[in-house]
């Protein structure tokens, strides 16, 4: 960026730190400001905005940023062009440049706002609370899950720097304004956030900035951007995005004056009819299931965490070389939505930036083919908007205003729209490539697909390798690509760190330097993992480096990102959640097989258990989900982070459970999607557990997960496993009709709220009653056997042979269960063990043979917990004998 473009974006990003010093102060306006009469700013917290550029600490640390002391508060023009007049007049613009800042705060909330007023003095979420004479200070931030789909719920977050433990995060339902947060809690954040915001780096304005947006994210996630119309936003998408915007809409004009008016006697900014300023830019990766899941061999624990891992820098690569493209110029700021495969971006709807983008969609395109051959494919597309505000009978009316698309818009459809296209190109794979390449594909002796002669295939995908083989174990040869990401994964287990290197002439010198072979190159872009001793000990050999030129540190889980300073120049600190860096560990140190991962606590081997699970319905939720007057660029983000918060960050606290430390790994959590293995007890362990917290952080019932679960012996091939948990899963989404919110387990389906319940109760009683009370386990083989017998017969009502319905299971349980109970018979009066026992099985069966009988419990639900019965049941014998 040039120096006028970042001195935009960085006070946009600053617009409204004044909201985050005032709730944090005991001091009243005119304290700050005597004589205060709302003329020069319009709103309060703009004054405390400008204060904070007046802090010591800020005003040290801002002048020691080459670029930044100049421009921080002298007049520089007749504009008064300086990062504190940018940030601070945001309400009351009074030039171009600071009427971007305003447009892009406007932009980012979806509104228009046209009154000045201390808006922060109303309310939000329940109305009958009474959040006292400061509200804005006792308000927090309302979970953005709320009001999805029309709902009522009211949870708040607490006031805490960014974490993954639960007690930090979690939300909590709001009762009373005792439930709410304090001028007290804001003072401790802000002294946290000041004492930080002196440790960031200041060799360069972009290294700077880039960094104070993950120290934002860090301390404003829980603040709510405004205590009436959006106190369930967040205080640091709100400002990322409206940074996003004002950087986009400066860059327009650049190029396009002509399509920007500013009234100087109104001070107003308009965008003409018929122009889109700003482009949504969004990519998808095509592939990523097979991908994950192409395994051939037992082998594939070696690789199959970096092939995961591997995805997550195919796409940080991506967006890196988009935002650093020399036409391009964007930032971090720019990304509205990352997980899963997929990211968004807003970016300036230039000729120079589609050109751009065009480009490295080729580039992309070769650099992907290239090193997957088909496998992944990526798929792109932009679109223009503007957002739209004009007064109708005394009132100002806003939409969004969508290129090539009719009629008034709002958000959803601005997605959809792009969404749309984007899925056109997914039937496009590789287009510009074949038709720039064709003889290289279709040409006899072509070099891109010739795989004739003496090749091996690859010990893990079973894939040819053309080229160069590597190996991983004694005689055990893979590709390239496979090496590379098993040695991620190795590395991946120990790892605190990721440093990015965007210097591709010096990333040798970090090579050498790390220990391990820990690096790898993802489309052009360098990647190099490291502990947190290679790191940051004084003596740490890595500390030597001189030479780290616009690197990125990146920390991962956890968000005391600061910790580790290079002495290089030009360096950008961040943290990134990332779910499953952390693996179970053998006793040499070295992750566990699959077969390690498949025994017990005294090491017997036992089953393996897969599992696959996601959020229902999330598509309908970002499009669909947000009331209409919500649906704002901010709240989507703020969904999108929160979900990133869940899935990516919180996940891995409770798999580092004791529980599961030692026998479930995460393999793949991007988006809502989540691939974890482990034994096969423990998997499910796991799954109710991430189910029930997800219901407590969403805070109600009806955003629910469902999964799917296959259990298979160690030895199983592990591609085959999957595609049974992913089968499993489309079940579970198929549970009835309109309702999916359900577990797939031993090839019956459930649902979570209230058959599971019944499911685990009557598992742990069966289980109980066999090996304390001497119950014949025989019984377990009849019901399963009544039950597949139902099951049949529901399947012949399905598809219309009625003639083959069999209903004899009902007498045949009756008489059963009859003669079962016949051979437990027990004397009240004696008491001794066989009676105590034998009342409790009697007690039992009569119970279950009632139930079934009068159909208040399913066999479904019967035959499944006979099933996880007899295969526990079996465990425990074994492992005794």
């Amino acid at each position: 960026m040039d120096n006028r473009r970042q001195m935009i974006y960085l006070a946009a990003l600053l617009h409204d730190i004044g909201k985050f010093y005032q709730r944090a102060s005991n001091k009243s306006i005119k304290e700050i400001r005597p004589g205060y009469d709302k003329e020069e700013f319009g709103y309060q917290h703009a004054e405390w905005t400008n204060e904070f550029f007046n802090l010591g600490k800020v005003k040290n640390t801002l002048e020691k940023v080459p670029g930044l002391k100049q421009n921080l508060y002298e007049d520089q023009t007749e504009n008064q062009f300086n990062v504190a007049n940018l940030a601070s007049n945001h309400h009351r613009p009074q030039n171009i440049d600071e009427a971007f800042i305003t447009l892009g705060d406007w932009w980012s909330a979806g509104i228009d706002r046209q009154n000045p007023g201390e808006l922060e003095t109303k309310t939000f979420g329940n109305n009958a609370t009474d959040w006292g004479k400061n509200r804005y200070k006792t308000i927090p931030l309302f979970s953005v899950f709320n009001r999805i789909k029309s709902g009522d719920s009211n949870h708040a977050f607490s006031l805490n720097d960014l974490s993954i433990e639960r007690s930090e995060i979690f939300p909590k339902e709001i009762k009373s304004a005792a439930d709410g947060i304090s001028e007290e809690l804001y003072s401790r954040l802000w002294e946290s956030f000041i004492e930080d915001f002196t440790k960031l780096p200041t060799d360069s304005i972009e290294g700077f900035t880039e960094s104070l947006t993950y120290l934002l994210k860090r301390f404003t996630w829980c603040i709510p951007s405004n205590t009436m119309d959006m106190a369930n936003v967040s205080l640091f998408e709100h400002s990322k995005t409206c940074a996003a915007f004002a950087d986009t809409l400066s860059k327009y004009y650049e190029t396009n004056q002509e399509d920007i008016d500013w009234n100087d006697s109104d001070k107003r900014l308009v965008i003409k009819e018929d122009k889109y300023p700003v482009l949504l830019y969004g990519a998808d990766i095509s592939g990523i299931q097979k991908f994950i899941y192409n395994i051939a061999s037992s082998k594939a624990a070696k690789s199959l965490k970096g092939r995961s891992f591997y995805l997550q820098l195919l796409i940080d690569s991506l967006i890196q070389q988009i935002i650093s493209h020399d036409k391009i110029q964007a930032t971090i700021g720019h990304v509205i939505y990352s997980s899963g495969g997929k990211f968004y971006m807003v970016l300036p709807n230039t000729i120079e930036v589609k050109d751009a983008m065009e480009a490295l969609k080729k580039v992309f395109e070769k650099e992907i083919w290239d090193e997957h051959k088909g496998k992944l494919s990526i798929n792109t597309s932009f679109i223009g908007f503007a957002y739209r505000n004009k007064k109708e009978k005394n009132k100002w009316a806003n939409w969004i205003d969508i290129e090539g698309v009719h009629g008034r818009s709002d958000i959803s459809d601005l997605w959809k729209a792009l969404s749309d296209k984007i899925n056109i190109e997914k039937n496009r794979h590789f287009k510009s490539l074949l038709l720039e390449s064709w003889g290289e594909f279709f040409d006899e002796g072509n070099t891109r697909l010739k795989t004739g002669g003496d090749i091996k295939t690859c010990a893990v995908t079973g894939e040819p390798i053309p080229n160069e083989k590597y190996e991983i174990d004694h005689e055990l040869y893979v590709s390239k690509s496979v090496y590379q990401q098993t040695k991620l994964g190795e590395a991946l287990k120990s790892s605190d760190y990721r440093i990015i290197h965007k210097n591709h002439d010096k990333h040798t010198y970090l090579e050498r330097r790390s220990k391990r072979n820990n690096s790898i190159k993802v489309t052009g872009v360098y990647n190099y993992l490291f502990n947190k001793e290679e790191l940051t000990l004084d003596d740490a050999d890595f500390r030597g480096i001189t030479s780290a030129d616009v690197s990125k540190v990146i920390t991962l889980n956890n968000t005391n990102f600061l910790a580790a300073p290079l002495k290089g120049k030009n360096p950008s600190y961040g943290f990134q959640f990332y779910g499953g860096n952390k693996q179970a560990i053998d006793k040499t140190g070295k992750a566990k097989t699959f077969e390690g991962l498949a025994k017990n606590e005294k090491g017997a081997q036992t089953y393996l258990g897969v599992l696959r699970m996601d959020v229902d319905d999330l598509g309908d939720v970002f499009i669909h989900g947000f009331n209409k007057d919500e649906r704002s660029f901010s709240s989507y983000a703020t969904l999108s982070f929160l979900l990133d918060l869940f899935f990516s960050g919180y996940i891995n606290t409770i798999r580092e459970k004791k529980k599961y430390q030692d026998f479930v790994n995460i393999l793949y959590s991007g988006g809502d999607d989540i691939f974890a293995i482990g034994r096969w007890d423990l998997i499910i362990d796991f799954a109710e557990e991430l189910r029930n917290e997800f219901k407590h952080f969403v805070g109600r019932d009806d955003i629910s997960i469902s999964a799917g679960i296959s259990i298979v012996s160690s030895k199983f091939p592990i591609s085959k496993a999957a595609e049974l948990a992913g089968e499993a899963e489309n079940k579970a989404k198929s549970f009835k009709a309109g309702e999916k919110n359900a577990i797939s387990l031993f090839g019956e389906v459930i649902s979570w709220d209230k058959e599971f319940i019944q499911v685990k109760e009557m598992k742990n009683e069966i289980s109980r009653l066999v090996q304390n009370n001497n119950m014949s386990h025989s019984i377990l083989h009849k019901l399963m056997q009544y039950t597949d017998i139902k099951k049949a017969n529901d399947q012949f009502k399905k598809e219309g042979k009625t003639d083959k319905i069999d209903l004899s299971y009902k007498w045949h349980t009756a008489y059963y269960l009859k003669r079962f109970l016949d051979r437990y018979r027990f004397d009240e009066k004696r008491r001794n063990d066989e009676d105590r026992n034998n009342m409790e099985i009697h007690h039992f069966i009569s119970e279950l043979q009632k139930d079934l009988l009068t159909n208040s419990v399913g066999y479904e639900v019967v035959g499944l917990a006979c099933r996880w019965a007899e295969l526990e049941i079996r465990e425990i014998k074994q492992d005794s004998n």
